[in-house]
């Protein structure tokens, strides 16, 4: 049984780098920062990564108890990449654990106002909104990042579950 285990563990950890690093890779996808965009600095890449790690964790949950299982490991990941980060960027170990829990509750805060502006009878100016106040994002570039998520969005729904469970995302582009 252990060794069951053993393997399903690593089976799952290759998944979960495979999705950490698409989301990764996908939030700082350079088109998404410029004059009007997203933030350039640490701040709006975390909102990214909230954005896009949210997308994702939406659609896991659908996979049943191994897609729950799967984003927590994921968002783990995230996290650990966070602290990684600011040590990075000479954040003090005293400090680092402070700013990691405020970071974990501004995921959550954002996971939320995402959730209730994509759920049923959410309109795209509520999800507008959200992408405004947490991207930073200028008026002019509302539309564009919502039919992006939307596009996201859709685009997810069309994977299957085990291509998701397997660490695989498609992603589309902003256009």
């Amino acid at each position: 049984m252990a060794l069951g285990n053993w393997f399903q563990s690593k089976k799952n950890r290759w998944a979960v780098d495979r999705l950490h690093q698409s989301i990764q890779a996908q939030a700082l996808r350079p088109d998404f920062y410029y004059e009007g965009g997203a933030r350039d600095n640490f701040s709006g890449r975390f909102e990214m990564t909230c954005l896009h790690g949210t997308l994702v964790f939406r659609r896991l949950r659908a996979a049943g108890n191994s897609g729950k299982a799967l984003s927590q490991d994921v968002f783990d990941a995230l996290f650990d990449g966070f602290d990684e980060a600011l040590r990075d960027i000479g954040t003090g170990d005293l400090s680092v654990g402070k700013k990691i829990r405020k970071m974990g509750e501004a995921f959550y805060g954002r996971a939320k106002a995402y959730d209730e502006a994509l759920d049923d009878g959410a309109t795209d100016a509520d999800l507008g909104m959200a992408l405004k106040r947490n991207l930073g994002i200028s008026e002019a570039e509302v539309d564009r990042f919502v039919r992006y998520v939307r596009l996201v969005e859709g685009s997810l729904l069309r994977h299957q579950d085990d291509q998701l469970l397997q660490g695989e995302v498609n992603w589309p582009r902003l256009s």
